[in-house]
């Protein structure tokens, strides 16, 4: 790796953290922000396209609904192991696992696969595909 791909390493990585603390509290200026003007969010069932309609997806209704009993609800993304590889000295791609606690306790997890570019000076997300790959049965995804 060299020191110009290290630096960028650190940079994508606090990038990425930053979306998902931005996402966990529902900013939606701050985690449209987190992709490329073009930025595509690839949801299981949903595709959104383009900073400003990723900005009205997560300014719209939770995708996780609030407990139904009036308690206070939250979910915290906890980023685990991250590779990334230099497709060119502008582009990467990355892998991203995630674990998701809720009150339930551990929720459920995945990963994120990011396609990210620099535009405008900073690392930003172009394409976003992330995967659940397992979800707890008292999970808060079971009240919709």
């Amino acid at each position: 790796m060299t020191p110009d791909e290290a630096l960028a390493l650190a940079k994508i990585q606090h990038h990425l953290a930053r979306c998902t603390q931005a996402g966990d509290a529902c900013k939606a200026d701050a985690y449209a922000d987190c992709f490329t003007t073009d930025g595509v969010l690839e949801l299981a069932h949903e595709t959104i396209c383009g900073r400003e309609a990723i900005r009205a997806w997560m300014s719209g209704p939770s995708v996780i609904p609030a407990p139904a009993d009036g308690t206070p609800g939250f979910v915290s993304h906890h980023l685990t192991t991250c590779h990334v590889e230099f497709t060119t000295s502008k582009e990467a791609a990355a892998r991203t696992y995630w674990l998701v606690t809720s009150a339930a306790g551990l929720d459920h997890n995945g990963f994120y696969r990011d396609d990210l570019r620099r535009e405008d000076g900073c690392w930003r997300i172009a394409r976003r595909r992330p995967r659940t790959l397992w979800i707890s049965p008292a999970s808060v995804l079971h009240r919709r």
